[in-house]
């Protein structure tokens, strides 16, 4: 009897301790190195009337975090990864003056990581979601060697700074989505341009 039972408390104290890996990793991509030297990649318009101005949270910017465990063949939404722009930044602004085109936010849990490199890219958008916005765009992928996997310890960032080279996200831009109606006249333009070949 008593065997069986310092078996069972064993069996159960095993059960608690067993864990399943994550890793973590903070979404930010602006830093004070130093606690002086602005260290950012920050997110511009590519085109239209903005083009070549930072985004800001007044246009309602969030960004969210994709990760690949498996090299880059899928890539999931890390759960709770949303953040939006920094507060109060307008289109007109800039990262060191009113924080326009960065994001300060929390740390990310990447659920099943145990160890090694895992890709990602960082996704802006101004709508409800990257699918449904109206302007938006994708980071390059970049890779982060390691991730910390105890939540009591301090995570890296997205920028993978060394000193003040960063070697995770890089800057990147957003641009409008085109109507369905423009793919329609796009590819009615190209059949017409086919069948006038055709022809000849």
């Amino acid at each position: 009897m008593k065997k069986a039972l310092v078996a069972a408390i064993l069996g159960i104290a095993l059960k608690a301790t067993v864990s399943y890996g994550q890793g973590y990793i903070v979404m930010e991509t602006y830093k004070l190195v130093g606690g002086t030297t602005p260290v950012f990649s920050a997110v511009t318009y590519g085109s239209g009337p903005n083009a070549g101005k930072f985004v800001g949270a007044a246009s309602g910017f969030k960004a969210d975090l994709l990760y690949s465990l498996d090299g880059g063949t899928t890539y999931l939404l890390a759960s709770g990864s949303t953040t939006p722009f920094y507060a109060g930044s307008t289109d007109n602004g800039s990262p060191t003056t009113d924080g326009a085109g960065v994001f300060v936010g929390g740390s990310v849990t990447i659920p099943g990581y145990t160890s090694g490199t895992v890709n990602f890219i960082v996704e802006a958008f101004n709508g409800a979601s990257y699918a449904g916005s109206a302007v938006r765009g994708q980071s390059a992928v970049f890779a982060i060697p390691s991730l910390q996997t105890d939540p009591l310890q301090a995570a890296g960032t997205i920028l993978n700074l060394s000193g003040t080279t960063v070697n995770g996200v890089k800057a990147f831009a957003v641009n409008p989505v085109p109507e369905p109606s423009i793919f329609a006249l796009a590819g009615l333009g190209a059949a017409g341009l086919m069948a006038l070949r055709r022809q000849k």
